[in-house]
């Protein structure tokens, strides 16, 4: 039983083997220490520090969700973010692991342009995001988009309507 206070997916995205979990508004830091211990992974804890972006899938997107060439996706697993919505060492911790991100414009992330799905390939995202749509293209995703402006208003995007169910290790 979770002694403290986490809000699932919208602060803990697994990334390869690795599980990036948000802090600063909504889940407290410890849970990262509990969901490490559950799922016996490492947990990265990630500062979030502009209140627009409250949880973790408002400013991060696994675009590449499981590493490793084996399963036909890249030797390194990859993201898309925004560097703005994180403290000077959590930025640092992002780029030392994921040299490669795609670095979102704060316009894409203010329309929840990162709250998104991706299957490794297609990537849905919101079709205000044209930057990120963009810079998908150019890295060899096939960004779809989808309107969910009406979701927008209260706060939510594509990934709040997703639950990824994953199997143990």
């Amino acid at each position: 039983m979770p002694q403290e206070v986490n809000e699932g997916e919208g602060d803990f995205l697994l990334v390869g083997d690795v599980i990036l979990a948000g802090t600063g508004f909504r889940s407290t830091g410890d849970s990262h220490r509990e969901v490490g211990e559950v799922f016996g992974r490492e947990v990265v804890s990630l500062n979030l520090v502009d209140p627009r972006f409250y949880h973790l899938d408002t400013a991060i997107a696994v675009l590449d969700p499981v590493q490793g060439v084996e399963n036909g996706g890249p030797e390194r697993a990859n993201i898309a973010y925004l560097p703005g919505a994180f403290d000077d060492a959590s930025r640092a911790e992002l780029e030392r692991r994921f040299p490669d991100a795609i670095l979102v414009s704060d316009e894409d992330g203010s329309v929840f342009g990162l709250n998104s799905s991706s299957d490794g390939y297609n990537v849905i995202i919101s079709p205000r995001a044209t930057g990120f749509e963009k810079q998908l293209r150019e890295r060899g995703y096939n960004p779809i988009t989808v309107d969910l402006s009406e979701l927008l208003l209260g706060g939510g995007g594509i990934k709040c309507c997703t639950l990824e169910l994953r199997g143990a290790k």
